[in-house]
């Protein structure tokens, strides 16, 4: 008998290995019964291992279709006409169906009109480059779309058949744009910070260029003249330029932090607004500006801090004057439209570009300056008045044709009935009586210009350049008037004036901050250590003056001190 196919010899050397073990234990069988035996044997251990590879194959296909069904991102196999053969849950989910309703559906169907052309052309790309491809496109889910990145491969079974995996990166994109965007946010507030400072470095020199340049003056002609009085206008001028550029500083950063407070009296615009343009016509007049007000006829009313809204009203009328040349006319009107009261500030002045208007309310930005920044500033003003106006319930705007056609700045506040307060009785003012004030201040300049202000005034004047001799001199002086500044070495001012009050011999007497710490916390702080009142530098002479006249030299005196 002859073989056509011999087997493998490794599997005919199991088969007669096999053969050899059974044969201990059975009778030898002849030479064709043999043979049989040894192809029966094959043929077993030919099924035995198929059974194996078959467990091995099913194994696999458990573990390719585990992989593939619970698989973190979408998967889907595309057949020759790009319906969808099958998808995982994951694609599913994206997708926004379930699986069964998905499967024969085309892939196009469930992409952004936008994103259709960038589908097709992935797909094409897949089927000829040999090689995955990806791209980022919009798909649709809900009818909302959304941002995928979807890789597709041929696969190689010659059939045309595609595997697309897809994920949705929407919200990885949308960080990439926040951060990006807080990238630039920061560089131009980095931008802005340096501008800023160089910005406020001039503003500061300007003003402080004139006095020192004065003092020189004052020390080489007599005093009394018209030479040194014209200095000292120019140095009174120039401090009260650099005190407005410090209180804006101030009131944008209590706006900014909620810590600015507003007084809320009955006030009367018509004369409010009479006023302000009264206070700003001289200034006015000065660059030859014509100024004219448009008020009505009796009274209009609202509920607010007299003191900011003049503020407010006299920083518009700057800006008018800073940005208008000379020759040029400001308007000022007032009208009541339904229950606003609305105010107008106009000026035929530069103008300003209309993609500039919305960034002036920011702090610090001001129209397109030259390097000579001869309007000078620190953008601070339309900040300042829209925080204020805010805090009012009021609302401003600007509105301007362009450059060199001038600016309107509108402010409204609401219109309310409210009953004329009664003014008081006319007094006669009568002189302040001669005081005795202690200064405690630690800055020898400040504490000499003070003093020679008040003893010029009359006054009985002694320094202290610190707490403890302050506290020392206080108790031999026996003042009416303690002027203390706060940050004082070896005792701070809070706790002189607790020493103070704890004293029974100088409790008589009024108690006054003096200091640069100006914030609402500052002004709470000293009054609960015992100061009677804050002032913030730079003191005026007439706050100096209101304190000394709140002073009573005969209030309550220990007995026996002398005056």
């Amino acid at each position: 008998m002859t073989r056509r196919h011999d087997p493998p010899p490794d599997l005919r050397s199991c088969a007669e290995a096999r053969i050899a073990r059974r044969r201990k234990k059975q009778p030898a069988a002849s030479s064709l019964s043999a043979e049989l035996e040894v192809h029966r044997v094959e043929l077993e251990l030919q099924n035995e291992e198929l059974r194996t590879a078959s467990d091995v194959a099913e194994t696999a296909l458990a573990r390719y279709t585990e992989v593939f069904d619970f698989a973190p991102i979408g998967y889907a196999v595309l057949d020759a006409g790009l319906q969808i053969r099958e998808i995982n849950h994951a694609g599913a989910a994206l997708l926004g169906a379930e699986r069964a309703r998905l499967v024969g559906t085309r892939l196009a169907v469930h992409a952004a009109r936008t994103g259709l052309p960038a589908l097709h052309d992935l797909l094409d790309q897949a089927r000829t480059a040999g090689r995955s491809v990806q791209a980022e496109l919009e798909l649709v889910r809900g009818g909302q779309p959304w941002q995928a990145r979807v890789t597709a491969a041929a696969l190689p079974r010659g059939d045309a058949s595609l595997l697309i995996a897809f994920d949705d990166v929407t919200e990885a994109r949308r960080k990439e744009i926040e951060l990006a965007s807080s990238e630039l946010a920061l560089r131009e507030a980095n931008q802005r910070k340096d501008d800023f400072l160089a910005m406020l470095s001039h503003e500061l020199r300007n003003p402080l260029a004139p006095i020192l340049t004065c003092v020189a003056t004052l020390r080489l002609v007599e005093p009394g003249t018209e030479q040194a009085s014209r200095m000292l206008d120019i140095i009174e001028r120039s401090t009260n330029h650099m005190t407005r550029l410090i209180g804006d500083l101030l009131d944008v950063t209590r706006i900014n932090t909620g810590k600015i407070q507003i007084e809320r009296v009955p006030v009367e615009l018509v004369g409010l607004v009479s006023g302000a343009v009264a206070g700003a016509r001289l200034v006015l007049e000065r660059r030859k500006l014509q100024l004219e007000a448009r008020l009505p006829a009796g009274e209009l009313w609202t509920q607010g801090d007299p003191v900011r809204l003049t503020q407010i009203l006299s920083n518009l009328l700057t800006n008018a004057r800073k940005f208008t040349p000379d020759g040029g006319r400001v308007t000022v009107s007032l009208a009541r439209i339904d229950k606003r009261a609305v105010i107008r500030v106009r000026d035929t002045g530069i103008g300003i570009e209309r993609s500039e208007i919305p960034a002036l309310f920011q702090p610090f930005v001001q129209a397109s300056q030259g390097l000579d920044r001869s309007r000078g500033g620190l953008g601070l003003g339309l900040a300042v008045a829209r925080g204020l106006l805010e805090l009012h319930g009021g609302r401003i705007s600007i509105h301007s044709q362009g450059p060199g056609r001038g600016t309107e700045v509108t402010f409204d506040l609401p219109v309310e009935l409210v009953h004329r307060p009664v003014d008081p009785a006319p007094v006669d003012a009568a002189p302040i009586a001669h005081r005795r004030i202690l200064i405690i201040e630690d800055h020898a300049d400040a504490a000499a210009s003070l003093e020679t202000l008040l003893a010029a005034e009359g006054h009985e004047v002694q320094t202290a350049a610190d707490g403890v001799a302050g506290l020392a001199l206080a108790r031999a002086f026996d003042p009416d008037v303690v002027l203390c500044d706060l940050g004082l070495p070896t005792m701070d001012g809070f706790a002189v004036a607790r020493a103070i009050r704890a004293d029974p011999a100088l409790r008589h007497g009024r108690l006054v901050a003096v200091s640069g710490y100006a914030r609402p916390e500052d002004v709470a702080r000293s009054r609960s250590a015992g100061f009677d009142s804050h002032l913030a530098k730079p003191v005026t002479l007439a706050a100096l003056e209101a304190e000394l006249t709140s002073a009573d030299p005969s209030s309550d005196r220990a007995p026996g001190r002398p005056r």
